[in-house]
């Protein structure tokens, strides 16, 4: 089994884009007692996406994301 540094490594491969970073990854188990390292990709600190790494073989498994970053920003308010 890989450790959570070298999963972090190996999410850190993946990314593209040079604002992003990867964060402390967690270990879920999934489906039939699989065991998979959910790694935060994130931009300004904040989380805007996940890759999921297989603990047992540091396979990248896909993860999601959202890279929209602009609506965070702002802030609505609506009166009732």
């Amino acid at each position: 089994m890989i450790n959570e540094e070298k999963a972090q490594e190996i999410a850190a491969g993946y990314i593209e884009q040079p604002e992003a970073s990867v964060g402390t990854p967690k270990l879920k188990e999934i489906e039939d007692n699989l065991l998979i390292y959910i790694v935060p990709i994130l931009i300004s600190g904040d989380v805007r996406g996940e890759i999921h790494i297989h603990s047992e073989t540091g396979e990248n498994l896909g993860g999601a994301g959202c890279w929209l970053t602009i609506i965070s920003k702002f802030i609505f308010f609506k009166k009732f």
